[in-house]
């Protein structure tokens, strides 16, 4: 028999934080549309970092810095990557 769980999120998944499961939607359609200061500005609100650690965070999950990511799997900055460039920035 098929297997017929339903993989999306939905908005009970996420806490007011936006980082439950990942980027929130806002994020993601600002990394859909390319514009990567807004990623940045979304990502900086949900995980309660400072702006220049977030754009940190987004440059490094779009390749911009040469660094190599944990997750390689995807090109989207989520919290932990901003709160951990936050900690690196002191």
């Amino acid at each position: 028999m098929a297997d017929h769980t339903d993989h999306h999120r939905s908005s009970d998944d996420v806490d007011s934080s936006g980082d439950a499961d990942g980027p929130s939607a806002k994020q993601l359609l600002h990394w859909a549309t390319g514009d990567r200061e807004a990623e940045a500005e979304a990502l900086a609100d949900d995980a309660g970092v400072d702006l220049e650690a977030a754009e940190t965070a987004v440059k490094e999950a779009h390749g911009d810095l040469g660094v190599d990511r944990t997750d390689p799997s995807t090109d989207v900055a989520d919290a932990d990557d901003a709160r951990r460039a936050a900690a690196d920035h002191g």
